[in-house]
């Protein structure tokens, strides 16, 4: 008993179909379709049946959507066989994770750096959350004076202390600034 398959986009194999007899005609066996000795069995995972030199062999199947290596952008791939260089059916982790070779690896240099320059932001606002209370005039005390200035120089040299970036680490305001209008 034949079973026939029709020939897909790419190749790909699906059915087995039964063809409907049409009155007065017969059975019609479609252009795209093909006989085959025996119904296929269900693929392996990742696999699809297609037709290739004439012959049923499982192909690799990303059909779909995958990732490029470059930027773990997505991507619609419409393909069976391995995928091309530069791609990948796994999806990408997100932020700071590049392609490894045969996964993604996460870049924990660019996490550093990205997390320093987020934590200059703060420092930076915070020194400039600070100005107006420098000037000579600005009614404070002495001893507040010298805590500010002090708080101050922390926050300039946090970059270039020990714990840097870290958020546990961060220089404290003291806590009379909070209290007065900005």
């Amino acid at each position: 008993m034949k079973v026939i398959y029709v020939v897909g986009v790419a190749g790909v194999l699906s059915g087995p179909e039964v063809l409907k007899e049409i009155p007065g005609i017969g059975y019609q066996k479609p252009e795209n379709a093909v006989e085959l000795p025996a119904v296929l069995e269900v693929p392996a995972e990742g696999f699809a049946w297609a037709l290739v030199s004439g012959k049923a062999v499982q192909v690799p199947d990303h059909r779909g959507i995958v990732y490029r290596t470059e930027d773990g952008s997505a991507q619609e791939h419409f393909e069976v066989g391995s995928l091309p260089a530069g791609l990948t059916w796994k999806p990408w982790p997100g932020l700071f994770h590049v392609w490894g070779g045969d996964d993604w690896v996460l870049d924990t240099t660019a996490q550093l750096e990205a997390t320093k320059a987020t934590e200059r932001v703060w420092r930076n606002a915070q020194i400039a959350a600070t100005d107006y209370l420098v000037f000579p005039d600005y009614p404070i005390s002495s001893a507040q004076r010298a805590e500010l200035y002090a708080y101050r120089q922390q926050l300039r040299d946090w970059p270039a202390a020990g714990p840097f970036p870290g958020l546990s680490d961060r220089p404290s305001a003291p806590g009379w600034i909070a209290d007065l209008p900005t």
